[in-house]
């Protein structure tokens, strides 16, 4: 029996297209000084077959046809939006493995958090882990279970590979309680496996960062250092716990500087080297993520507010003599960052909007593309080709970066195509699209 209901796949792809076409009018216009009334916009009439879209979805996969349920079908997430929004979680794409895997997590601080591997022979899931983390140079993952977090280099797609390194909860909290014994922090967590962000070992798997709900943590030398909140700051304001909102990381690639902060911080720099952390004035209300150049020359910090915000491109080795300065160069004053990733163009960035947008160092826009979806992660792969992203949707999207053209369906202002997507979603199985 055909999965396959003709007429309503015709209904898909023929407001596919005219949807595409019309955004990307709109687009074209508001790049070029014009201003074009948002009411040109149409709905988007997908969202009335989402239902029986996603049937189809599920009945093809059953019958491991793919690739034409991919023809018929083209892939949208935001028609599905409304329909299935209770089902729908973040996907945090990890690194990259071997030559075309990717490690992503779902489920995260729940109790069912699953770590994944996906490639072209399929999905694999470690539900024994609940977390995964990536070093800088994306060769070392970090794994956690409610025991131990594991570094292991180049591990396979069963996450299987050289053990580096070995650290025990029990021993993180027992540290972190000898230092804050009277404040609630990591260490009092029944499960801190589920409490995870972020986790980035570095330093041939000698040194572990661990961002949680409960704060920025450093492991080095069987020593345990939190890093955020401040323990001074801690016992100045006399606070209860050391929980955090919207608390972001990055390390970069030499190791040497660390920069993180929060909702109620400024952008936070440590300088390893020297043991010192600088203080940056952000552009904008909130503090909300950070990234590393590759060549450990420069960090970018965004800053929010609402669904906006604003990134600034900070140069390491000036950092030292201009610490409060206040008008670091701009390179985006759009996006509330979510996510991002270096690729040979300039820096990736994943807004709240559901689109990525590739800035160059001079903070010029290269090209825009919509994935749908507040962007939740971004990884590129080895050899610049592929970029995974992760969603709050629950979906996991493989977009072609070597593409000559978009698709019919595609809205942006370059020539990405999207190549391959999974769905992730709460109470079903992972489907590909």
């Amino acid at each position: 029996m055909s999965w396959l209901d003709e007429k309503i796949a015709q209904q898909w792809r023929q407001e596919g297209r005219r949807y595409a076409q019309l955004v990307n009018e709109f687009v074209r216009k508001s790049m070029a000084g014009e201003n074009p009334d948002e009411s040109e916009l149409e709905n988007d009439d997908r969202a009335s077959l989402s239902a029986e879209v996603w049937e189809m979805v599920k009945q093809a996969n059953a019958q491991g046809d793919a690739l034409r349920l991919r023809s018929e079908l083209p892939p949208a997430s935001w028609p599905m939006s409304e329909q299935f929004q209770s089902v729908m979680q973040a996907v945090q794409v990890v690194g990259c493995i071997a030559q075309d895997g990717v490690v992503f997590n779902i489920g995260a601080h729940t109790q069912d958090g699953v770590v994944y591997t996906a490639d072209s022979q399929g999905l694999v899931a470690s539900p024994h882990y609940h977390f995964a983390g990536c070093s800088p140079n994306g060769m070392d993952y970090a794994l956690a279970d409610e025991a131990v977090i594991r570094i292991i280099r180049s591990p396979d797609r069963q996450l299987q590979g050289q053990e580096l390194a070995m650290y025990r909860w029990e021993d993180i909290q027992s540290s972190l309680h000898n230092t804050l014994p009277q404040i609630e922090s990591l260490a009092d967590c029944e499960y801190p496996e589920r409490s995870l962000i972020q986790l980035i070992p570095f330093n041939e798997g000698q040194s572990l960062l661990i961002l949680s709900t409960y704060g920025v943590h450093l492991i080095e030398q069987s020593q345990v250092f939190l890093l955020h909140p401040d323990p001074s700051e801690i016992q100045e304001y006399e606070l209860e716990d050391t929980q955090i909102d919207m608390g972001h990381a990055a390390v970069s690639e030499d190791g040497r500087w660390i920069a993180f902060g929060s909702q109620v911080s400024n952008h936070m720099l440590l300088d390893r080297q020297r043991n010192h952390t600088y203080s940056l004035y952000p552009e904008m209300s909130y503090p909300h993520h950070a990234i590393f150049t590759k060549d450990n020359r420069n960090v970018w910090f965004n800053a929010c507010h609402f669904y906006n915000g604003v990134t600034i491109q900070v140069k390491l080795d000036e950092v030292e003599v201009n610490e409060k300065k206040e008008d670091w160069p701009i390179v985006d004053e759009n996006a509330r960052v979510y996510a991002s990733a270096e690729t040979h163009q300039g820096i990736v960035i994943g807004d709240a909007y559901g689109y990525l947008r590739c800035v160059d160092y001079q903070g010029q826009e290269v090209w825009r593309h919509f994935v749908g979806g507040t962007i939740s992660s971004i990884v590129v792969s080895p050899d610049q080709s592929k970029l995974a992203v992760g969603t709050y949707n629950g979906m996991l999207h493989i977009l072609d970066l070597t593409s000559e053209a978009m698709d019919d369906y595609g809205i942006g202002t370059g020539t990405i195509r999207e190549c391959e997507r999974y769905v992730l979603w709460r109470g079903e199985n992972p489907m590909r699209w």
